[in-house]
């Protein structure tokens, strides 16, 4: 599986890989990116399976919505991170989830296998089975 992370701070970059890392141990490749055009190149490029990016991405694709382009260029889920509230409430909406920071590892695995995460429509073999490893764990 293929995660790319989009964020200007490389602390918050570095945290959220270390969460990824606990959720899936054998995730396959973690990329990393600032709020910048390249990003979009790696998303390109990449067709990255999750991309987790602060909102200021989304104000990079002027041409049309994040998630239009999203779905043109590649596949997958995206999770919009911000530290202001209303900038997630202004932007994530269709379908795109959010993460407020800073971002908890409880919050972080509540979007991707809560009811509104992976297993709740979105069809990904890893994840699902990611989901069953750690609901076994539980057990």
């Amino acid at each position: 599986m293929q995660i790319l992370l989009i964020d200007d701070n490389p602390h918050v970059r570095d945290r959220l890989k270390h969460m990824l890392e606990q959720l899936f141990p054998e995730a396959a490749d973690i990329l990393e990116s600032g709020c910048e055009p390249s990003a979009l190149r790696l998303i390109q490029k990449h067709r990255p399976e999750l991309i987790i990016t602060d909102a200021r991405l989304l104000l990079l694709s002027e041409d049309m919505p994040l998630d239009q382009w999203y779905d043109q260029h590649t596949h997958g889920r995206i999770i919009v991170t911000s530290s202001h509230e209303f900038v997630l409430k202004a932007f994530c909406q269709g379908g795109i989830d959010s993460l407020l920071k800073p971002i908890e590892l409880g919050a972080l695995e509540e979007v991707l296998f809560g009811s509104a995460g992976m297993s709740g429509g979105y069809d990904h073999p890893y994840l699902e089975q990611a989901e069953l490893q750690r609901s076994d764990q539980m057990i």
